[in-house]
């Protein structure tokens, strides 16, 4: 009987990040990050190869994956999913799915120590002029921060207005009432001028009392925090679905691109709704 978690693999490469942690009963036994979002694709197989090399193991002995499952990067969530169902059917693996706007309220929550409570809002970049926008609870560094609404695609100043609102709200009894509303992710940075008013912005001493103090430098989940969501996740036998949650840029631009390939708009929307709906002749 098998006891302990065994062999762990845990990827991300949701944004700007290739990560891949290894670990064995919990215990971290390696740990990679690539900053070459443009080049995830040719490095995560030999970088996981060389590192079950240098850990004398077979990708195969994996019992657990936890893949980060968006919302994010497309190329970069199916390479991850891909990766994961591949060594699912070559070994005894089960899947779970993170979120990746969980694994930075969670990092946020572990980096400073936030007490229950305390709010974390998450914006990370969707597209020009759009985040992805999600308000999230710690629960203190030994639980994953809980989300307390689903995340949602607006544009940075409807962000704004809506963690300032949430902070002008009255506080649930039994929190602590001095309590700052931390905001992290790529969205801070890739819109600085709409959130230039957050404490932290700035390179000044950010006000103790504000009602918000942001982390433009959390863009990318500490490994602590995946390892935390990886134990806490749910596995089970099956793929990992993707969360996606911005339309994907060809769809959009399908009938303006579709008389190129000797089709009407309607037509070509027709066929991908078709081959969407189908089902799979097999498994693979």
């Amino acid at each position: 009987m098998q006891t302990g978690t065994g062999l762990e693999l845990i990827l991300n490469a949701a944004e700007g990040v290739l990560q891949i942690i290894v670990t064995e009963d919990e215990r971290l036994l390696s740990v990679q990050e690539w900053h070459k979002a443009d080049r995830a694709t040719e490095i995560l197989a030999p970088a996981l190869a060389d590192m079950c090399r240098a850990l004398n193991i077979a990708p195969a002995q994996f019992r657990r994956i936890a893949c980060v499952r968006g919302p994010g990067s497309f190329t970069g969530i199916r390479l991850v999913l891909a990766t994961a169902a591949a060594l699912r059917r070559v070994g005894q693996a089960r899947l779970a799915g993170l979120d990746y706007m969980q694994a930075l309220a969670t990092s946020a929550v572990l980096q400073h120590n936030l007490f229950y409570g305390t709010p974390v809002w998450v914006l990370t970049h969707a597209r020009r002029n759009l985040v992805h926008c999600q308000p999230f609870m710690s629960y203190g560094p030994q639980i994953p921060a809980q989300p307390s609404q689903p995340v949602d695609l607006c544009p940075p100043q409807e962000a704004l207005r809506r963690m300032e609102a949430a902070c002008s709200e009255p506080l649930p009894q039994g929190t602590d009432k001095h309590r700052c509303a931390r905001v992290c992710g790529s969205g801070l940075a890739r819109n600085a001028a709409v959130f230039a008013g957050i404490e932290g912005m700035r390179m000044v001493p950010p006000d103790p009392g504000a009602g918000m103090l942001a982390i433009p430098g959390l863009v990318c989940p500490h490994t602590e925090a995946l390892r935390l969501l990886a134990r806490h996740g749910d596995y089970f036998d099956a793929d990992v679905e993707p969360l996606y949650v911005r339309p994907c840029d060809a769809v959009e631009n399908l009938p303006q691109l579709a008389p190129r390939m000797g089709m009407t708009g309607e037509h070509a929307m027709a066929a991908l709704d078709v081959m969407l709906e189908r089902a799979p002749k097999s498994e693979i």
